[in-house]
C-alpha cells in the first residue's frame, strides 16, 4: 500500500490553484472529480469513464491522487482508504531513492503489514507504460479476518522539472467481486496519461 505520508496527503489533498470547474466541484468534505482528474503539478491526468467519480480531499493540502469506490463508482459520499473494494490512483516522489518500480513494490507491497498477514504473488512482470518503466503485479493478501485481491501498476518517471516520481494505479477488492472490479480498474488504468509539468502557474482545470 502507499507510504503513510502519501496516505495522509491523499485523504486531504487537492489543488491549491485554479478556480472551481465542472470537473471538480467540492462537497463539505471532499473534492469530487467528474470526467477527468488532472494533476498538473506532477504531470498526469486520468480520464474517468462516464458515471465514475474520483474522490480527493479539500485544500490546502497537496494534490496527490484520487480514490474511486469500486463497489459504487458513481457515489459522491465520502470514500476512504479503508474501503474493501477500492481503486487508488496516486503519485509519490522517490524520496527513498528506490530507483525502479520493482523496488517500490518490494518495499511497500511484498512485506506483510502485520504478523498474521500472508502475501502471495499471483502474477508479476516488468513492462513499459506510456514509454516509462513499469511493473505490474497481482497479489493476494490474507490475514485472520479477510482476503484481498490486489492489482497494481507502478510507473517510474523522472520529469526534469520535479525529479523522479512513482505513479501508481491500485485495485483492492474481494474474490467475489474481482471480475467486475478488475474491468473497471482496466478502464481507469487506460485513462492514465502523462502531460508536461508547467514551469509557470499550474492549473488543474
Amino acid at each position: 500500500m502507499r507510504p503513510i505520508t502519501i496516505i495522509l496527503g491523499v485523504l486531504l489533498a487537492t489543488a491549491v490553484s485554479g478556480s472551481q470547474t465542472k470537473h471538480r466541484p467540492e462537497t463539505s468534505d471532499e473534492t469530487i472529480w467528474h470526467g477527468r482528474y488532472k494533476n498538473c503539478d506532477h504531470g498526469y491526468l486520468v480520464n474517468l469513464p462516464p458515471g465514475v467519480v474520483g474522490h480527493e480531499g479539500l485544500p490546502p493540502m497537496p494534490n496527490h491522487g484520487i480514490l474511486i469506490l469500486a463497489a459504487n463508482p458513481g457515489t459522491t459520499t465520502d470514500v476512504t482508504l479503508k474501503e474493501p473494494r477500492l481503486i487508488d490512483v496516486y503519485d509519490t516522489n522517490d524520496a527513498g531513492e528506490l530507483g525502479s518500480p520493482r523496488a517500490y513494490i518490494k518495499r511497500y507491497e511484498l512485506k506483510p503489514t502485520e504478523i498474521s498477514e500472508r502475501v502471495t504473488v499471483l502474477k508479476e512482470h516488468s513492462t513499459k507504460f506510456r514509454g516509462w518503466p513499469a511493473t505490474f503485479i497481482r497479489l493476494r493478501k490474507t490475514n485472520n479476518f479477510s482476503t484481498s485481491e490486489i492489482e497494481e501498476l507502478v510507473v517510474y518517471r523522472w520529469p526534469k522539472e520535479i525529479g523522479p516520481i512513482f505513479n501508481i494505479v491500485l485495485l483492492r477488492t474481494t474474490a467475489e467481486h474481482y471480475g467486475e472490479d478488475h474491468a473497471l480498474y482496466i478502464q481507469i488504468r487506460k485513462g492514465l496519461e502523462f502531460i508536461p509539468v508547467p514551469e509557470g502557474e499550474c492549473s488543474n482545470d
